[in-house]
């Protein structure tokens, strides 16, 4: 999952608020950056289409 895969699922609503900071991300420095500015955390329902795809690739 990247930075532009939690950005788009927060387009899609169902967030929550960050508990704490964000863990960095060693595939993507960006990720972290971008849950710290936006505060939220994503359902994971809305990023299992990305999830999938990062599991499946070869």
């Amino acid at each position: 999952m990247t930075a532009a895969d939690y950005t788009a699922a927060l387009s899609k609503g169902e967030s929550t608020p960050l508990a704490g900071p964000p863990a960095a991300s060693p595939w993507d420095p960006e990720l972290a950056r971008a849950m710290a500015e936006s505060g939220s955390t994503v359902m994971e329902e809305r990023l299992l289409p990305a999830l999938l795809s990062d599991l499946t690739r070869t």
